[in-house]
């Protein structure tokens, strides 16, 4: 999110980088810089003006779009869709089958795909702290967890749900995207899986 703020503190000749072809900045930030020179006092052309507000909307078409509502697995403009990402029924099974940590993973590369770093370091840290309080809430009831294996697929469903309703409204909310495959995560978690039973059955001799 673009801070006005910050922009006010600018020089006019900063604010007019905004305003150029060549910028970078989101729409947003082009509109508050346009915005604060004009307050300014300084003085566009009218062909100055046009071709801003050309760049604005050339600017907007390439964004994620944010105002949409949010469903299960936006998919409907997946034609039209410039990023791609884990669904959130990937995130949610992955959470479910291979431990929250991989969901978690799985979010955070959809959080990096828009440069969403610290967004993604977040989620990150939540998924491994929260795999390991529960690893220790199994050392710790261990009889319990033994004797009701549900109350373990329901307390990583309830991490999952975090995953899901928490983070992912809040970082990546409304925003269209095409299914990303999940043939490389999947048969991450096969092998890494295999590999732990196999050890088992190699202990266990």
């Amino acid at each position: 999110m673009v801070k006005r703020s910050v922009l006010e503190k600018l020089s006019n000749k900063e604010l007019l980088r905004y305003t150029s072809e060549d910028t970078r900045s989101v729409s947003e930030a082009i509109e508050m810089a346009l915005d604060i020179l004009k307050k300014r006092g300084y003085i566009f052309s009218e062909t100055e003006i046009a071709q801003i507000n050309q760049l604005i909307e050339s600017k907007k078409k390439e964004e994620p779009d944010y105002t949409a509502p949010n469903t299960w697995d936006i998919d409907e403009d997946a034609k039209k869709a410039t990023v791609s990402f884990y669904s959130q029924r990937a995130i949610w099974y992955f959470s479910i089958l291979f431990g929250l940590f991989t969901g978690a993973i799985l979010l955070a590369i959809n959080l990096f795909t828009l440069s969403k770093k610290k967004e993604a370091l977040v989620t990150l840290l939540f998924g491994f702290g929260y795999t390991i309080a529960l690893i220790l809430v199994y050392k710790e009831f261990k009889d319990y967890f033994d004797q009701s294996r549900f109350t373990g697929i329901l307390l990583y469903g309830i991490g999952a749900a975090i995953l899901q309703f928490g983070f992912w409204d809040q970082y990546l909310k409304g925003i269209k995207y095409k299914k990303r495959s999940i043939t490389a995560p999947l048969v991450i978690c096969l092998i890494v899986v295999g590999l732990i039973i196999l050890r088992i059955i190699i202990f266990l001799r």
